[in-house]
Formats: structure tokens, sequence, C-alpha cells
């Protein structure tokens, strides 16, 4: 339970000192605030798990050898609270190094009292303003995150955003070209601090390492043939919100060296410019290149693959979220043609065909069927999907049902009868378990067997 008091909370406060346990725990219990503890790394996480605390105080010196890498391997899983970092004297490298992996603050022992009670309270209204103005979002209908699908896949993809979003962590995003990275990194920065901060998009494989710097660094007047004024960069218009790099594998390796620098420092310098500036932007990269791979094979700085990599999430590929299908179809028809609807027998041809492109091919041809539509004509039939796919084959595997419904109920037939699939196949045909995993009862499970014709 919250108390009361809006400058108290939950509190979990991570350090191997039984002294400092006891002091500092027992100061935070005299301000009002509920406090757990942990004396190292493996206790802070199954606490954090169990008790869900609104504000973590974590001292980097882990046990066993008081390694404190292992505390700022700690901070970015502890993500969706505030992390105020505990530091010795002479530490200001590491509280950097735990800011960057998304710490909220940092305070210096030996510990002033009265900074302690202002920090946590400070931080614990800022989180709860937070969590208001999501609530708030919420509440107005937000499009869950943009982010469409309701299989096992999407609902890890996330709720794993949810829990990184608010953090400064950077992010790198994984998976195969068309399956929505750059839709991920703006999720990230619609539910971050930042949202009201600017966007910046950066095609990294699109340019000459030449050209890659000027884009994202800038240039002055005169730096080059062309250059007839200054220009600055998508770093600097990205200072107070999000620059996503997109396609960060195909960077150029001279490139790597100057993106590095300015991931390390917050600093760089315009091309022809002798003047060093500041930008602070959060980092989102994203690539469908194994970039493990490739720092092993010397394509890929190993040291910047590592800065970029504070948390990784990846995108699933269509063919691993194949129930979502129908969902993202409809979504696709209704923005292009809202009036419109698939017949029963483009909704079979959309869902038993194979998707190499993933939901960017998806998207094309949905799309493109709902602009040939004629002004009469209010039906996406399947000779018009396979005509906007540029498919004179027959349609893949599917039997064209006698009679059409709206797209949205068979949409869902389709959805619910693959969701169920795969949660009786995951249960080993135990009824009892696929109805805890679907949330129903097996009463209403085995009713939903026997109307979809699965029993």
């Amino acid at each position: 339970m919250t108390p009361s008091n809006p400058e108290t909370g939950r509190v979990l406060l991570v350090d191997d000192e039984a002294a400092f346990q006891r002091l500092g725990g027992g100061f935070l219990r005299s301000l009002g605030h509920e406090v757990d503890i942990a004396g190292d790394g493996e206790a802070a996480l199954a606490r954090f798990a169990a008790q869900r605390p609104e504000l973590v105080l974590l001292d980097l010196a882990m046990p066993p050898h008081m390694d404190p890498e292992r505390g700022l391997e700690l901070i970015p899983r502890l993500a969706g609270v505030p992390v105020i970092v505990l530091t010795g004297h002479g530490e200001h490298e590491l509280a950097l190094r735990a800011a960057e992996l998304g710490a909220w603050d940092f305070i210096t022992k030996p510990i002033d009292p009265d900074l302690l009670r202002f920090v946590v309270a400070r931080a614990l209204r800022k989180s709860r303003l937070e969590a208001e103005l999501l609530r708030l979002r919420a509440e107005q209908g937000a499009d869950d995150l943009g982010l469409v699908g309701q299989t096992p896949p999407m609902q890890q993809l996330r709720a794993m955003v949810r829990r990184v979003a608010p953090t400064r962590v950077s992010v790198l995003v994984l998976g195969p070209t068309g399956t929505g990275k750059e839709l991920v990194a703006r999720a990230l920065h619609e539910g971050s601090p930042r949202r009201d901060g600017p966007f910046v998009v950066v095609h990294c494989g699109a340019l000459s390492a030449e050209l890659l710097e000027s884009e994202l660094f800038g240039h002055m007047k005169g730096s080059f043939t062309g250059a007839y004024r200054d220009q600055p960069g998508l770093v600097e218009a990205a200072h107070g919100g999000t620059l996503f790099l997109d396609e960060v594998g195909e960077m150029p390796p001279a490139m790597q060296v100057k993106l590095l620098r300015f991931l390390q420092e917050g600093t760089f310098v315009p091309v022809g410019g002798r003047v060093q500036k500041t930008a602070e932007a959060r980092v989102v990269a994203a690539t469908h290149r194994d970039l493990e791979a490739m720092v092993r094979d010397g394509a890929f700085r190993e040291d910047l693959y590592y800065r970029l990599k504070g948390v990784v999430l990846r995108t699933p590929a269509l063919a691993e979220r194949m129930a979502d299908v129908p969902l993202l179809a409809a979504r696709f028809l209704q923005r292009g043609a809202p009036q419109a609807r698939f017949s029963a027998g483009a909704l079979a041809w959309v869902t038993a065909r194979d998707w190499p492109g993933n939901v960017r091919e998806l998207k094309a041809i949905v799309e493109s069927a709902g602009a040939l539509l004629l002004p009469e004509q209010h039906e996406v039939d399947t000779e018009l999907l396979r005509l906007a796919a540029g498919d004179s084959s027959e349609a893949p595997r599917s039997i064209e049902p006698a009679a059409s419904t709206g797209v949205l109920d068979a949409a869902l037939n389709e959805l619910e009868r693959r969701l169920i699939q795969d949660a009786m196949s995951a249960a080993g045909g135990n009824q009892s378990e696929a109805a805890r995993q679907l949330g129903v009862s097996r009463v209403g499970l085995i009713k939903k067997l026997t109307r979809l014709g699965l029993r």
C-alpha cells in the first residue's frame, strides 16, 4: 500500500554495509517511508520483483568483490522507477555512467541526511506526476503505444517498452526488416519524459561517411563545395529529445568513431568547425544486422556496440505473430478506406500468405488494394489483393468461404482461433492450463473450442 503522504513511499535500499542498512533504513522509516533492504544484486532483483518499490537507493559497490560494474549492470534491470545511486568520493566517472544507464540522481557518501530527504522526496513526487500523466493519457484513449497486436511476442514487446521508456537508458532495437523498429523507437519517445521534445531520425546506411558526418553534426560555411552557410546537424536538432539511429549496422567505420565520442562525452565538432558543441539526447538505435557477429568480424566497433546496447528490444517477424495479421490488415485498410471491408476470402488470403517483407509488406499491399477500390465498391476481395501484390498465382492454401462476413468479426474469429491453438499447444492439450493462460474459465474455453470447431 502506498503511504498517504505524497512525499513518502516504498523504498528499496540496496547496500551491503550492515551499519548503513540499519542507520539509513532507520532514517528513511523515521520520515514515513516503507523501507525494504537488499544486501546484493541478486537479492535486490528479487525484492524489486516481489515488492515493486517506488524508488531504489543503490550502492554501486556490489558483493562478492565490491565491483561497481555489478551495480551498474543492475540499473537497466530496475527500469520504471527512479534509481538514486550512492557513490563514494572520487567516483564522478561512475556517477556519469550510472546516469547514462538510467539513474535518476546520485548522492555522495558520507550522506547528508537533509540532502537524502530532499532528493528522495523530489524523486517520488516526479515519479508520481509522470504516472498520473500516463494514466490520464490512457484514459483519453491513447493508441497503446501504436504497437498493434495481441500475440505473446507483441504483449512482451509492449511490456518492455512501457518499462524502459521512462528511463534515460540507451536502447538497441533488433529485428528483421519491415517489423516496425521505428514504431518501437517512437513508442519509447512518447512514453518518456522527453515526449514534448524532438524525435529525430537518422538513416545511417543511406549516406557516405562524409555526408553522414555533415548530416549528424552539421557543417560550417565554406567547409566544402556547396556549403554556403552554417548548417546545424541532426544531433543538435535532437537536443532534449530522442535521436533514432536507423540501421546503425550500416554506419561506415569512420563515423562509428565520431558517434562513439558523442555518446561518451556528449560533445561534437561540426564539419569544418573548431569549436566544440554539446547536445543531450536519448539514443535509440536499430538494425536488422547481427551486430555481435559484426563485432567478432571487426566490421563494427565493440566499444560502440556496448554503448548502444543499454537495453535490447527485439521486434518479431510477422511469421512469429500470424494471429495478429487480421488485426493489422483491418487497421491498415481502415486508415486508407474507412468505409471498406474485406471479404471473408480476402481475409483468409492475408492470413494464409507468407509475408517475407513482414508488416511493411502487409501494409503496402493492403493500402494499395484499398486505393484500387472503385467509388461504388466497399469490399476488398481476393482478386484485388492479388492484383495489389502483383501475384497472379492461385490464392494460397485457403478455401474461399461461401459467405462474406464483416472484417471485424472475421478478424476476431481468426485471432481467437490462433490464440487458443497456441495456448492448447503450449499446455500440451491440458484444457485447465490453457484456460489459465488465456484468462478464461475451463468451461468458457470448452465453449470456445466447440464454437470454433477445435474440439
